[in-house]
């Protein structure tokens, strides 16, 4: 989920004067750090101005207030996600591969980007703003992108024809967002050890594929 747009904003800028989307974007990593900290509601703006290194003043030169910050962080990193899972699901891969793709890029996200998947998780989907048409619609693209890649598996044979995509479709991503949920709510414990947690992130997103097109049953078992 990690974008280089900021890294090619600062690459083509005068180092002597910071762009105004470089002083934003600081802001909102700092914000970030600070509502994965102490929550949104125990968060104040002089916490994140205190995190970025900048005046209490100059956050609100560029936000109105701590609101627009949350909105902001979602709608600039959702935009990154999306287009990582849209080059997935564009890809000449069979539908398990890009369904496998797409579940390593979720659970591979919190070991990447630890404090933007907990204020995503805790901050956002699981409160009153995530009712809100603008969120409510970005993540409708994530479902349209995942059942975009469950229906072309349909076409080609490769999945059952005879099961509402978008049923599987919540499935899939309701397993996902559960399992990412548990990491981030500390329930189960995952060791880093040598790479970081990636083999467990992957050894999940490899499970949740299996039982996900398979099931739990033994093959030619009564189950």
């Amino acid at each position: 989920m990690h974008s280089t747009s900021v890294v090619t904003v600062s690459e083509s800028t005068d180092s002597r004067k910071p762009a105004r989307s470089d002083k934003r974007e600081l802001i909102l990593d700092a914000a970030i750090k600070v509502f994965a900290r102490s929550g949104y509601h125990g968060s104040r703006i002089s916490d994140i101005a205190r995190e970025a290194g900048i005046a209490y003043g100059l956050v609100y030169h560029y936000f109105k207030n701590k609101e627009e910050i949350l909105r902001s962080i979602f709608e600039q990193r959702w935009g990154g996600f999306l287009e990582a899972l849209e080059g997935i699901a564009a890809g000449p891969q069979p539908a398990q591969d890009r369904l496998l793709s797409v579940a390593a890029l979720i659970l591979n996200a919190y070991r990447v980007r630890p404090d933007w998947v907990k204020v995503l998780v805790i901050e956002i989907q699981r409160s009153a703003r995530f009712a809100e048409p603008g969120q409510l619609d970005a993540f409708g693209q994530f479902f349209s992108v995942v059942g975009r890649i469950i229906r072309d598996g349909q076409a080609r044979g490769e999945l059952r024809a005879d099961l509402d995509p978008a049923i599987a479709c919540t499935v899939f991503i309701g397993a996902l967002e559960l399992a990412i949920t548990r990491v981030v709510l500390g329930l189960v414990e995952i060791d880093e050890a040598g790479d970081g947690g990636r083999a467990h992130y992957l050894e999940v997103a490899r499970t949740v594929v299996e039982i996900f097109l398979r099931g739990l049953a033994v093959p030619g078992s009564p189950a």
